[in-house]
């Protein structure tokens, strides 16, 4: 994902057989943010049955209305839910009147506040004060499918920057680069987050580095944190709030 000035829409980089394309204009999220501009984007994992969301702090400069009446200064975040097959859809509107406001958004962070398995976020504006939202989009039985992975390097780096995990259950997998910041001005906390049902499969873990050393682990329950070391699989667990 790649953020643009308004008047371009959002670009949806994707690589096929060495090809590389824009699909923003055949989806939803080029038709959703032609006249937004974006400052940053985040992926994570919202909720547990979901593919990762998209999300896109706006705002425009505060003179841009002299220039163009149907642009504003404060805009609604974007927020798109991953369909899959390239597929997107915005849910903006659904997450209620205080996230819909708009702002002169600049940055947004993830971290579980609560932990109770779901990501919550923390949107920054400029000039004004910082939101922090609380997700709530499930409960009950369907809560906590998820697996939070904290990484630990011994030979590459302690935090496991740059390793990749891929989560494979029911002939499906998940891949995630363990990354160190994301967008302008905002740093994320250091962990995956995969959405999953109750019972899964990691298969490999692998950590990057000058030891490329990969590490297997399997029938990992969700519902939990574990933390994954670098040559001894899983060294720790948490479960979830309830």
């Amino acid at each position: 994902m790649i953020t643009n000035f308004s008047n371009q829409m959002v670009s949806l980089i994707t690589m096929k057989a060495r090809l590389v394309r824009d699909e923003a204009p055949q989806s939803a999220i080029g038709r959703a943010t032609l006249l937004t501009l974006a400052s940053a984007v985040s992926f994570s994992i919202m909720t547990s049955t979901a593919g990762p969301i998209f999300l896109s702090p706006t705002a425009h400069r505060p003179e841009i209305q002299k220039v163009q009446a149907n642009v504003k200064y404060a805009m609604p975040p974007h927020l798109f839910r991953n369909l899959g097959k390239g597929k997107f859809e915005e849910v903006t509107t659904s997450m209620g009147a205080g996230f819909i406001a708009p702002r002169v958004g600049r940055g947004a962070a993830y971290a579980d506040i609560n932990n109770d398995g779901r990501p919550d976020l923390l949107l920054a504006t400029n000039g004004g004060p910082v939101y922090l939202f609380r997700n709530e989009t499930q409960s009950g039985a369907s809560a906590n499918r998820s697996l939070r992975i904290k990484l630990v390097g011994a030979k590459s780096n302690r935090d496991g920057i740059g390793a990749v995990v891929r989560l494979t259950a029911s002939g499906e997998t998940q891949t995630q680069m363990l990354r160190s910041g994301f967008q302008l001005s905002v740093v994320q906390r250091t962990y995956l987050t995969f959405g999953w049902p109750n019972t899964i499969k990691l298969t490999p873990s692998k950590f990057a580095g000058p030891a490329a050393k990969v590490d297997h682990l399997s029938n990992v329950a969700a519902g939990k944190t574990i933390t994954a070391t670098e040559g001894k699989g899983e060294t720790a667990s948490r479960p979830y709030a309830k």
